[in-house]
């Protein structure tokens, strides 16, 4: 008996810690619910459905946004058919031009040589004519003269057959080159009403991409807004369930950078990743996702690089730098001062399957942990 009593004395007060424990719900991973009023029951189930219909809109405004973006390609696919149409119309016209530039200087030259020899001719015919109207008497025409206009009788009669025979020719010659230089003229016109249609045309088109570009990120923004009231009606829920915040431990960095965009980290700085150590932090994203700057800085580059996409190098000052691959659209130019928070573009929003975005923390030119910079654990 006296055993039995000692064990039931030394399990009294393990017996109390746990029925206080019980009682007061920290037992276990998930804490005891109480009971809820019947305004908060009503008020969740409020914040339930508003939750419920806030992502259908979320959805259906991304799927408006990503037909925009494929009529965007669509219609920078044309801006290419045309500029690759122009090229070669440029191409013949440069052609044309340099045959036009060749057929005037032959006609200069024709020019030059034609008059020439009218004036030769005209002042042989003129002295011909002359003679025949007024031939001198005979009495006073010498020997030597008298055969010298027979000779000049005889040249001209033999002249004249060749005289008309390069006219003839001269005249025709003059003939295709007005033709030519008509069609010239004719198809320089051509071109310059093709080119002009070319020119309205791509002004349209650019004028119709700014339109449906600012369309679709007005609907990204109207998601993002949706997004971020569904992360308050979120906190509410909690709150009213009396689930505590997810609570994060703090990290001790040397910059105080903010994760540029929202997504789920598939490798960490340091991990193998296809035979290769990742030399900075890929996410998976969601399709358009906004990329912000990650702290005040300098935009070093923004625009394409083969193989990476849109690409932003952000210069944060201490010799560190921000490197962001994978965007589909940059908003910043080259020499650009931005805030932190900034928007510095958006992920590719083509599909509705998760893009890749990865990012890289620099120290000169050396790759560093991203850690130094952003808080890590909120992924």
């Amino acid at each position: 008996m006296t055993h039995h009593s000692a064990l039931l004395r030394a399990a009294k007060p393990a017996a109390l810690t746990l029925l206080v424990l019980l009682c007061t719900g920290t037992v276990g991973a998930q804490p005891v619910q109480k009971p809820l009023s019947r305004q908060a029951q009503t008020e969740l189930d409020t914040l339930g459905a508003e939750l419920r219909a806030n992502a259908r809109k979320r959805e259906q405004k991304h799927q408006s946004a990503r037909e925009i973006a494929q009529e965007i390609e669509r219609l920078r696919a044309q801006m290419i058919e045309i500029a690759r149409t122009q090229g070669a119309s440029e191409q013949r016209a440069a052609v044309y031009r340099a045959r036009l530039e060749t057929l005037s200087l032959l006609e200069a030259d024709m020019t030059r040589r034609l008059g020439t020899l009218r004036n030769k001719q005209a002042r042989l015919l003129s002295a011909l004519q002359i003679y025949s109207r007024n031939p001198p008497p005979t009495i006073f025409v010498s020997t030597r003269k008298a055969n010298d206009a027979v000779i000049a009788a005889i040249l001209l009669k033999e002249i004249t057959p060749e005289l008309k025979k390069r006219a003839a020719v001269l005249s025709e010659e003059n003939r295709n080159l007005i033709r030519v230089r008509r069609e010239a003229a004719l198809q320089n016109e051509a071109l310059f009403i093709s080119e002009s249609d070319v020119s309205e045309q791509q002004k349209q088109l650019e004028t119709l991409m700014a339109d449906r570009a600012a369309l679709e990120d007005q609907l990204l923004r109207e998601a993002d807004a949706i997004e971020a009231r569904n992360l308050e009606l979120e906190a509410r829920q909690r709150t009213l369930l009396g689930l505590p915040s997810p609570l994060r431990p703090a990290q001790s960095r040397t910059l105080d950078l903010q994760l540029p965009v929202v997504g789920e980290k598939t490798a960490s700085y340091g991990e193998t990743v296809d035979g290769q150590t990742s030399r900075g932090l890929r996410l998976k994203t969601t399709p358009g996702a906004q990329v912000r700057s990650p702290g005040n800085g300098r935009v070093e580059y923004a625009g394409p690089l083969d193989g990476y996409g849109q690409v932003v190098i952000l210069d944060i000052g201490s010799d560190y730098h921000v490197v962001m691959t994978g965007l589909g659209r940059v908003y910043v130019d080259p020499n650009h001062t931005v805030a932190r928070g900034e928007p510095l573009g958006r992920t590719p929003n083509l599909t509705d399957k998760p893009t890749v975005f990865y990012m890289e923390l620099r120290k000169g030119e050396n790759p560093v942990n991203p850690a130094t910079g952003f808080d890590l654990s909120k992924l």
